[in-house]
């Protein structure tokens, strides 16, 4: 039998104005971990799209075992084995775990739903990803990141035989990440044949057995593992060097411009997050990094500073004065602007152009001429490098970098005093990683006040001045820049472990 289950010859994908895929051609290699990078815009996911039946080409073939296929609808991939878990979710906080994984396609004994079958089988799949859950919890009750194992479930439920993940530890801490690489590992042995879209260059060089570059809708690069460095990569994909520029510089005063005293935050469920005596101070000009594995706290830490959750407990004192966030509105008037986790459903208007998106933070400062404001619009659109030919275009019509790009360019809009960003480069390529580190850089050593959360190690180490780690609520490590490592962060993040002082 060929070692090739799926051929895509010659796709080509327009829209107006944009030649998405450039007669792609792209090769799966049977049982084998199949590596699609790019960065935001060259045509990754337009081209899992067609895979999946989500939208056609407008020419090409499509070849399983060397059979042509027609693949005009998401059922039409289903029934050839094709399934895909895109980087923005779609389960549906309606229904509760089971349903969301059977909804479409559940199993009968005749004309009524076998419920008792649809929950063992959903508990089968969920104990595979190493994160049992009660499986007639409603998913609206679930964190961004047992969201996402929901979308997994599904598709080794239903027993695909080319399984697409785009991006699927954006929201994973490293557990629920190692967790998953041991799935997909056994899925590659039982036969499973997957397609690995991420940015985490970590990831891909951990995992992929053949690599693939697509770059402005053309493929760039074609190799197998034994071929490929991390050079390769960021070369292939960019066309630039892969070698970047230290990003690090020091806070640019010892000036406190947030203090936070015995913050806590307490939660009716036990199972969920929550914040325990929290004690921490902000410096002007500085970054400071939260680390935490998912559950730690570190997103209800970002959204209580940004005035999300007033039931807390504690002190917050911001430029010296004592403040009492009992809505997001007060925390922005105050001069603290959020990036959200989910840009998606917390963030982005996608039905709104870009300048609208941006200009929504026009409600809570003096009112603007529409010339003015979008002369600041069109600024901030070309400091950050905002990939858009024309800021009245749909927000949803720019790549997943962009739009984060687009949220940062909205806080900043407001002039804050401090910038939080919850995972800022979550879904966010290489190139676009480091024109946002960059750019976060540039705003500190103008004096401006960082948080940020996130998941990946070494995106800490690098953008950081400072770190806390939480853990189950609690803050169990503090580090000085110099005083980072990898062990030493995954040690104070993983429960069992005590570090000593945290100060």
């Amino acid at each position: 039998m060929s070692n090739i289950i799926l051929r895509a010859v010659g796709i080509l994908k327009c829209y107006p104005g944009n030649v998405a895929l450039d007669h792609v051609d792209l090769t799966l290699y049977r049982n084998q971990i199949n590596i699609l990078i790019g960065e935001n815009g060259a045509g990754k996911s337009t081209l899992m799209r067609i895979l999946s039946g989500v939208e056609t080409c407008d020419s090409g073939t499509i070849f399983i075992n060397d059979k042509p296929i027609s693949l005009r609808s998401p059922r039409d991939a289903a029934a050839n084995g094709i399934s895909i878990v895109h980087q923005e979710l779609s389960v549906m906080p309606n229904l509760d775990i089971s349903d969301n994984i059977f909804a479409g396609c559940e199993l009968r004994r005749g004309a009524i739903v076998d419920r008792r079958a649809e929950d063992a089988r959903s508990d089968i799949a969920l104990n595979r990803l190493g994160k049992p859950m009660p499986v007639t919890q409603l998913t609206s009750q679930l964190s961004l990141g047992r969201r996402q194992i929901v979308e997994l479930a599904r598709t080794i439920a239903h027993g695909s035989k080319i399984l697409i993940l785009d991006e699927p530890t954006s929201a994973l801490s490293i557990t629920e990440a190692n967790s998953l690489f041991r799935v997909i590992a056994e899925l590659k042995q039982s036969g499973v044949t997957i397609v690995y879209i991420s940015h985490r260059l970590h990831e891909l060089l951990h995992l992929g057995d053949h690599f693939t570059v697509l770059r402005s809708g053309r493929v760039v690069g074609v190799a197998p593992k034994a071929e490929v460095t991390r050079q390769w990569i960021v070369e292939s994909m960019s066309g630039r060097s892969g070698r970047s520029q230290a990003l690090y510089d020091q806070p640019s005063s010892s000036e406190p411009v947030l203090k936070i005293r015995n913050l806590s935050l307490p939660s009716a469920n036990k199972d969920e997050a929550y914040l325990h005596d929290l004690t921490f101070t902000l410096h002007h000009g500085e970054i400071l990094g939260i680390y935490g594995l998912l559950g730690s706290g570190r997103t209800e830490l970002m959204e209580t500073l940004a005035g999300g959750y007033p039931s807390y407990a504690g002190t917050i004192e911001l430029n010296a004065q004592p403040r009492r966030f009992y809505s997001v509105s007060d925390a922005i008037k105050a001069g603290i602007a959020l990036v959200p986790e989910d840009r998606q459903r917390d963030g982005l208007f996608p039905d709104l152009s870009v300048r609208e998106n941006i200009a929504l933070a026009a409600g809570s400062r003096p009112i603007l001429s529409r010339q003015h404001e979008t002369e600041q619009i069109r600024t901030l659109v070309r400091d950050l490098n905002i990939a858009v030919t024309d800021i009245e275009l749909p927000v949803s019509a720019l790549s997943g970098g962009n739009q984060q790009k687009v949220l940062i360019a909205r806080c900043l809009m407001r002039s804050p005093s401090v910038l939080l960003l919850d995972e800022p480069t979550r879904g966010v390529d290489v190139g676009a990683k480091e024109e946002i580190y960059r750019l976060l850089r540039r705003l500190a050593r103008q004096g401006l006040s960082i948080i940020f959360t996130s998941s990946e190690i070494e995106e800490t180490r690098s953008l950081a001045d400072r770190v806390l780690v939480l853990r189950q609520g609690c803050i169990s490590a503090g580090f000085a820049r110099n005083e980072l490592s990898d062990e030493a962060l995954f040690a104070a993040a993983s429960p069992g472990i005590v570090l000593g002082e945290t100060a």
